[in-house]
Protein backbone atom coordinates (compact mmCIF):
# COMPACT_ATOMS: atom_id res chain seq x y z
CA UNK A 1 0.00 0.00 0.00
CA UNK A 2 1.45 3.45 -0.82
CA UNK A 3 2.37 5.83 2.07
CA UNK A 4 -0.71 8.30 1.21
CA UNK A 5 -3.50 5.47 1.00
CA UNK A 6 -2.30 4.38 4.73
CA UNK A 7 -2.08 8.36 6.08
CA UNK A 8 -5.66 8.56 4.60
CA UNK A 9 -6.73 5.19 6.38
CA UNK A 10 -5.27 6.29 9.32
CA UNK A 11 -7.11 9.77 9.17
CA UNK A 12 -10.67 8.45 8.45
CA UNK A 13 -10.26 6.63 11.81
CA UNK A 14 -8.60 9.15 13.71
CA UNK A 15 -9.33 12.97 13.97
CA UNK A 16 -7.30 15.67 15.49
CA UNK A 17 -3.73 14.03 15.18
CA UNK A 18 -1.32 15.46 13.43
CA UNK A 19 0.66 12.89 10.20
CA UNK A 20 4.04 13.78 8.29
CA UNK A 21 5.51 11.96 5.55
CA UNK A 22 9.41 12.85 6.02
CA UNK A 23 9.73 10.62 3.05
CA UNK A 24 7.91 7.36 0.95
CA UNK A 25 7.12 4.75 3.08
CA UNK A 26 7.70 6.66 6.57
CA UNK A 27 4.81 8.05 8.34
CA UNK A 28 5.37 10.41 11.96
CA UNK A 29 1.77 10.35 14.07
CA UNK A 30 2.12 12.56 16.60
CA UNK A 31 -0.27 12.70 19.70
CA UNK A 32 -0.75 13.57 23.42
CA UNK A 33 -0.37 10.71 25.53
CA UNK A 34 -4.17 10.75 26.84
CA UNK A 35 -4.63 9.59 23.30
CA UNK A 36 -1.68 6.87 22.67
CA UNK A 37 -3.79 3.71 23.46
CA UNK A 38 -6.86 5.13 21.23
CA UNK A 39 -4.10 5.34 18.26
CA UNK A 40 -1.90 2.63 18.89
CA UNK A 41 -5.39 0.49 19.11
CA UNK A 42 -6.36 1.71 15.83
CA UNK A 43 -3.05 1.29 13.72
CA UNK A 44 -3.02 -1.95 15.41
CA UNK A 45 -6.51 -2.85 14.37
CA UNK A 46 -5.86 -1.81 10.94
CA UNK A 47 -2.85 -4.39 10.83
CA UNK A 48 -0.22 -2.56 12.05
CA UNK A 49 1.01 -5.46 14.31
CA UNK A 50 4.67 -5.76 14.39
CA UNK A 51 6.63 -3.17 16.79
CA UNK A 52 9.82 -3.08 15.80
CA UNK A 53 11.20 -1.06 19.17
CA UNK A 54 10.27 1.90 21.41
CA UNK A 55 12.96 4.07 21.74
CA UNK A 56 13.31 7.90 23.46
CA UNK A 57 14.73 11.16 22.75
CA UNK A 58 16.03 13.31 25.85
CA UNK A 59 14.90 16.77 24.78
CA UNK A 60 16.65 18.09 28.06
CA UNK A 61 16.71 21.99 26.81
CA UNK A 62 12.53 21.50 26.71
CA UNK A 63 12.24 19.21 29.66
CA UNK A 64 10.61 16.43 27.98
CA UNK A 65 10.81 12.88 26.84
CA UNK A 66 9.59 11.98 23.11
CA UNK A 67 8.85 7.94 23.25
CA UNK A 68 8.40 6.87 19.54
CA UNK A 69 6.99 3.64 18.96
CA UNK A 70 7.96 2.23 15.45
CA UNK A 71 5.17 -0.07 14.12
CA UNK A 72 5.39 -1.61 10.52
CA UNK A 73 2.41 -1.73 8.20
CA UNK A 74 2.12 -2.59 4.46
CA UNK A 75 5.60 -1.91 4.05
CA UNK A 76 5.72 1.41 5.37
CA UNK A 77 7.56 2.57 9.01
CA UNK A 78 4.46 4.20 11.19
CA UNK A 79 5.88 5.96 14.12
CA UNK A 80 3.86 7.26 17.18
CA UNK A 81 5.30 10.56 18.74
CA UNK A 82 3.99 11.52 22.20
CA UNK A 83 5.95 13.62 24.53
CA UNK A 84 5.96 13.25 28.12
CA UNK A 85 7.61 15.53 31.53
CA UNK A 86 11.04 14.83 32.35
CA UNK A 87 9.82 15.35 36.05
CA UNK A 88 6.79 12.63 35.98
CA UNK A 89 8.02 10.01 33.14
CA UNK A 90 5.50 7.99 33.08
CA UNK A 91 3.45 6.34 29.98
CA UNK A 92 1.43 3.42 29.94
CA UNK A 93 1.79 -0.22 28.96
CA UNK A 94 1.11 -1.06 25.34
CA UNK A 95 1.48 -5.24 25.96
CA UNK A 96 -2.46 -5.28 25.86
CA UNK A 97 -2.08 -3.70 22.22
CA UNK A 98 1.07 -4.99 21.26
CA UNK A 99 2.86 -8.11 23.10
CA UNK A 100 6.17 -7.30 21.75
CA UNK A 101 6.69 -4.19 23.47
CA UNK A 102 7.35 -5.80 26.68
CA UNK A 103 11.19 -6.07 26.24
CA UNK A 104 11.53 -2.52 24.70
CA UNK A 105 9.34 -0.58 27.73
CA UNK A 106 11.60 -2.91 30.33
CA UNK A 107 14.28 -0.85 28.07
CA UNK A 108 13.23 2.29 28.39
CA UNK A 109 12.60 1.96 32.17
CA UNK A 110 16.11 1.03 32.98
CA UNK A 111 17.70 3.81 30.13
CA UNK A 112 15.78 6.66 30.69
CA UNK A 113 13.56 5.92 33.91
CA UNK A 114 10.35 6.34 32.20
CA UNK A 115 8.05 4.75 34.46
CA UNK A 116 5.64 2.14 32.48
CA UNK A 117 2.56 2.00 34.13
CA UNK A 118 0.96 -1.94 34.24
CA UNK A 119 4.06 -3.29 32.92
CA UNK A 120 3.28 -7.12 33.35
CA UNK A 121 7.12 -7.74 33.98
CA UNK A 122 9.03 -4.50 35.63
CA UNK A 123 12.36 -6.57 36.67
CA UNK A 124 15.25 -5.01 34.87
CA UNK A 125 16.50 -5.89 31.77
CA UNK A 126 19.68 -4.13 30.97
CA UNK A 127 20.80 -2.77 34.35
CA UNK A 128 22.68 -5.32 37.19
CA UNK A 129 20.14 -5.49 40.32
CA UNK A 130 22.73 -3.54 42.00
CA UNK A 131 23.17 -0.59 39.73
CA UNK A 132 22.10 2.60 41.85
CA UNK A 133 18.41 4.00 41.75
CA UNK A 134 17.65 6.99 40.25
CA UNK A 135 21.14 6.37 37.60
CA UNK A 136 19.43 6.37 33.99
CA UNK A 137 23.28 6.03 31.63
CA UNK A 138 20.81 7.46 28.56
CA UNK A 139 19.60 10.59 29.88
CA UNK A 140 21.71 13.36 28.71
CA UNK A 141 22.81 14.26 32.27
CA UNK A 142 23.91 11.57 32.92
CA UNK A 143 27.99 11.40 33.89
CA UNK A 144 29.74 8.96 33.48
CA UNK A 145 32.19 8.40 36.29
Amino acid sequence: MKTEQVVERIKGRLSGIEIRIPRERRVMVYTHLERLIEVLESLRDQGATHISTITVVDRIEENVFEVLYHLYWENNEITVRVEISRENPVVPTVTTILPGALTYEREIQDMFGIRVEHIPNPKRILLSDDWPEGVYPLRKDYAVK
